[in-house]
């Protein structure tokens, strides 16, 4: 009886174990999956190359250049460990934008930009169990006049941020 209650013990370990690992294609094709509606808006989506593993309680920072005038979409897709993502919107001057804080394992903001720059952009894994994949996706919507730069690999990547915005 003791070697059955042992093989449940370590049965449900391993599906525990299994059921956290992070999966980044996962969270790959949830964001191309919330970014269905905003193509079509008429916004055009670009891979950031951003993507990576956060516990509950990490964050990551982004610096994405905008264009006054043009409409931005920013989305995180997570895979299944993820339990809360929020994003949050500064400008260069550290003026809050916009955020998505909803609970949710999914997060995403729409605005236009105000002024020619960088926004900068923190994701925030709230909640998850163990180590959850992200991945970021940048939509724009809009042409840049002339003499604007336009971010044509839509995000910098910047150092890791600590706790948190």
């Amino acid at each position: 009886m003791r070697i059955l209650h042992a093989l449940v013990a370590v049965g449900l370990a391993a599906s525990t174990i299994s059921s956290s690992l992070a999966d980044p294609a996962a969270a790959e094709d949830v964001a191309y999956q919330m970014a269905k509606k905003y193509v079509d808006k008429g916004f055009a989506m670009a891979p950031t190359d951003n993507s990576g593993l956060l516990g509950a309680g990490g964050s990551v920072k982004f610096l994405i250049p905008v264009n006054k005038g043009l409409d931005y979409v920013f989305l995180v897709g997570s895979d299944a460990a993820a339990r809360d993502v929020d994003i949050y919107v500064y400008d260069e001057v550290g003026s809050l934008i916009l955020d998505d804080r909803r609970t949710g394992k999914l997060a995403g903001v729409q605005f236009r930009s105000s002024y020619n720059g960088t926004t900068i952009v923190y994701l925030h894994m709230a909640g998850a169990d163990g180590l959850a994949a992200w991945y970021v996706l940048v939509g724009r919507r809009g042409i840049a006049k002339s003499g604007i730069s336009t971010p044509s690999d839509a995000a910098t990547p910047a150092a890791p941020a600590g706790n948190g915005p």
